[in-house]
């Protein structure tokens, strides 16, 4: 009786401008053997197309369209910004309600640099959804927020993440297949803080809250290459302004710095774990670091404004801009801008 068997040889990954490096070997002779290479993207070509006399025409009647449409989102922006002053004079007090929760969705943009595995700069798009809750106390805020945020990393320029499988059967025929590698990021960041109202305002239109948080952001890029995969906790010095509009709405201005930070990252250059441990337990308890901001960088720069208010609840139009670096084992940075719609009841 013939018994059939399988052993796996080795990887075999080359990047573009790099030379394949081999792991372990287990066995004699391979029976099955899978080699990963990257091949560049398939340049489209691009098609011509001819404007004609008809499409001119069309384009002119276009015009009066474009323009009613132009108009109504002016009319539409004047209604949100210029409120009626005594109607926002009777919603305003919600803002100061004791206790507030807010549910928030966006999107996210960023790029991605990781020594650790490329050069190459990669691109994410990202949903965010966002849980958070305030308790308004006499001298200050305390307030918790969650956002959990999943999108696509994909290369900025040059070549796609494709490569062939190549398989050798026990009769040595050869068989390779093209595909086409799909990453993703998905990731939490959960903050717990407490910002101190300062008694007395730099102007009779603004105030200013000065306080810290605890953080933990986690971003993971599941697969073999881990691109930009990072966790870390940190203690963040916080401050808010809030400038009061002419309409009667605060405009919040946020800046979160981080002081001390537990950062963990991929303990060897393209590895998932340390050898006699699982990838968790390398992660998570073998190569654990404490920073401060001279080594870790995590600034967010964040605009915040309250654009329908009414007597139970209010939404919002939050902006966000984020700085992230880290040297070890291999410098990494990323940098991104997010937008989030929120509702607050």
């Amino acid at each position: 009786m013939i018994k059939n068997s399988c052993r796996f040889s080795y990887l075999k990954l080359a990047t573009p401008g790099g030379s394949a490096q081999n792991s372990h070997h287990f066995g004699a002779e391979p029976l099955v053997r899978f080699s990963l290479k990257f091949k560049p993207l398939h340049i489209l070509s691009i098609m011509k197309t001819k404007i004609t006399q008809k499409g001119t025409e069309a384009k002119g009647e276009a015009a009066p369209a474009s323009r009613r449409l132009s108009f109504l989102i002016a009319i539409a922006f004047l209604s949100m910004v210029f409120p009626n002053q005594t109607q926002a004079q009777q919603n305003k007090d919600f803002l100061l309600s004791k206790n507030q929760f807010r549910v928030g969705l966006g999107a996210t943009y960023s790029k991605t640099v990781d020594f650790q595995y490329s050069p190459t700069t990669f691109q994410s798009v990202r949903t965010n959804v966002q849980l958070g809750y305030s308790n308004r106390l006499k001298k200050g805020i305390f307030f918790t927020n969650l956002n959990v945020f999943l999108g696509s990393l994909t290369p900025v320029s040059g070549p796609d993440l494709d490569f062939y499988i190549q398989e050798t059967d026990i009769h040595g025929s050869e068989t390779a297949e093209l595909n086409q590698l799909a990453l993703s990021q998905l990731g939490f960041n959960l903050e717990i803080g407490y910002l101190h109202k300062l008694s007395k305002p730099v102007t009779p239109k603004t105030t200013l809250y000065l306080g810290g948080s605890l953080e933990e952001n986690f971003t993971f890029t599941p697969g073999f290459l881990n691109i930009g995969t990072i966790n870390y906790g940190s203690l963040n010095a916080k401050a808010r302004l809030d400038y009061l509009l002419w309409n009667g709405k605060p405009l919040s201005f946020g800046l979160s710095v981080p002081l001390v930070s537990l950062v963990t990252r991929m303990p060897y250059h393209n590895s998932p774990n340390i050898p006699g441990r699982s990838g968790l337990a390398g992660f998570f308890m073998d190569n654990n670091h404490i920073e401060t901001l001279n080594h870790f960088q995590d600034f967010r720069f964040s605009v915040k404004y309250h654009w329908l208010v009414s007597k139970k609840f209010t939404t919002d139009i939050a902006y966000q801009a984020l700085w992230v670096h880290y040297y070890k084992p291999e410098h990494l940075t990323q940098a991104g801008s997010q937008l989030t719609l929120g509702f607050t009841f």
